[in-house]
Parts: C-alpha cells; structure tokens; sequence
C-alpha cells in the first residue's frame, strides 16, 4: 500500500494516511479517517467535556493554589499537597489503625 493523501470534511485541509495505519485499520476492518488527525483529536476533546481549574487557598496554610474543582461547590477541605499529605498520614486508617497479625 502507498501513502495516501486524503482532505478533511470538516476544515478542507490535506493530510496523510501512512502505510501502516491503512493495514492497521483494513486489519480492524475500520474505514479510512475522513477528518484530519486536529479535528479528531478536537472531536475527542469535546465528548470529554470541559475542564477548568480554579484559583483558590489552602484552608490550613493560606497558601494559594490551582485546583481542578470548583471551591464554592466542593464540601471537602481545600488543601495544598504538603497539608492534604500531612492530613492522610495522620488520618489514614492503615496507617493511623493497622490491620491485625493473622496467624
């Protein structure tokens, strides 16, 4: 098989489908991409949906930090990752309470 050069349905622009990616997708039995490899990589983006961090403090240090959930929802303490590692090692119940010896 040779390289092929195929144009996007959505954006018009040319691009390449490689050898090996049509015996791959021939192997699958898959049909050959009709969009360009940016407009699937944005097609896969937005069925991920969106994603937004926040600016926001640590509630036991004051440090500021970026988080990936939104603080005025969340109910959980905010924490920055020495405290949050601090917080699991004195309140993590393996840790804090070990499972007994079995003999």
């Amino acid at each position: 098989m040779a390289n092929m050069t195929l144009t996007c349905k959505v954006c018009n622009r040319q691009f390449l489908v490689i050898d090996q990616e049509q015996a791959f997708l021939k192997e699958k039995n898959l049909p050959l991409p009709t969009n360009c490899p940016g407009c699937r990589q944005e097609r896969r983006l937005k069925l991920r949906g969106e994603r937004a961090l926040y600016r926001t403090t640590c509630q036991k240090c004051r440090k500021e930090i970026i988080v990936a959930y939104d603080p005025k929802v969340v109910k959980n303490m905010i924490l920055c990752r020495q405290d949050y590692e601090q917080y699991y090692l004195e309140n993590d119940p393996i840790i804090v309470d070990p499972l007994p010896e079995v003999s």
